[in-house]
């Protein structure tokens, strides 16, 4: 599935059409995206405020492509015009074969809780699968998020800190245990992210994105602080891959004295990293 977002019908039924010809077996509309250079020209989830433009786009593209076409949408774009089950009816009559509900609004951005009775009303009001979304960060959350009757999940925010999440909802759906992976698992995730970015990616590019996802995914690994510092201040591809390994180091038993680029070493009085809920 590959998402497309933006205002002008033409653009997006071309951008559809071209991904449908690169293969991908869906096209899936961003209806949903709160930030604000998205919002500004007239695509993610300006579109909700649009719904007669937005109801244009849908069926110029479902008449262009013979794949699938899904929605992404919030619940609204603030609380006093939270119209997500409108755009989901709207989109169902346009041909769209599954839409995704996050249950904050647009003006929420990712504060506060996602409201999850609209997720599960619409899910109710329309035939056509949804998605529900927002604050999935756990089995439990999982478990709970499914009891309104949606037909399945997205998760976001919650696998970039724990990318164990999948495996660890799989288990609790089949009532079994869940035992999480070792400290040092997170620097294998790591380092596999960086090899994969160095294969396409220029090294300031790199850089980032490894420092964006080395910010969330260390964060359940106790202890982990002057790690993260560490890396987050990273300066070249060489200089990460040197700090990944002085990490693993440390999790196996090594020094923490290796840490030098931060400003304090690891507490010596810190039991050995563990992984822990978030």
């Amino acid at each position: 599935s590959i998402q497309i977002f933006g205002n002008p019908i033409e653009r997006m039924v071309d951008a559809a059409i071209m991904i449908e010809q690169a293969g991908a077996e869906i096209v899936d509309i961003n209806c949903g995206c709160p930030v604000p250079k998205v919002v500004k020209k007239g695509g993610g989830c300006e579109l909700m405020r649009q719904p007669e433009h937005l109801e244009k786009i849908l069926r110029a593209i479902r008449r262009a492509i013979s794949i699938p076409l899904t929605v992404k949408i919030r619940s609204g774009w603030d609380e006093q015009s939270k119209n997500a089950l409108a755009i989901a009816r709207m989109a169902q009559d346009c041909g769209v074969s599954m839409i995704a509900v996050h249950g904050r609004t647009r003006q929420a951005l990712y504060r506060g809780e996602a409201d999850w009775s609209i997720v599960g009303e619409i899910a109710r009001q329309v035939s056509i699968p949804v998605i529900g979304s927002g604050d999935v960060c756990d089995a439990q959350s999982a478990v709970r998020s499914l009891s309104t009757g949606v037909h399945g999940l997205m998760i976001g925010r919650g696998a970039l800190a724990n990318p164990w999440i999948f495996s660890e909802i799989a288990a609790a759906l089949r009532g079994e245990a869940f035992t999480p992976p070792p400290p040092v698992a997170t620097v294998d995730i790591l380092e596999e992210y960086l090899e994969l970015l160095t294969t396409d990616l220029p090294e300031k590019a790199v850089i980032g994105r490894m420092k964006q996802f080395a910010s969330q995914v260390t964060r359940r690994v106790r202890g982990s602080t002057p790690a993260r510092r560490a890396l987050c201040t990273a300066k070249s591809v060489d200089e990460f891959r040197t700090l990944l390994k002085r990490w693993r180091d440390y999790l196996q038993g090594g020094s923490a004295d290796e840490f030098t680029s931060v400003p304090e070493a690891f507490d010596a009085d810190l039991s050995r990293p563990t992984a822990v809920a978030a």
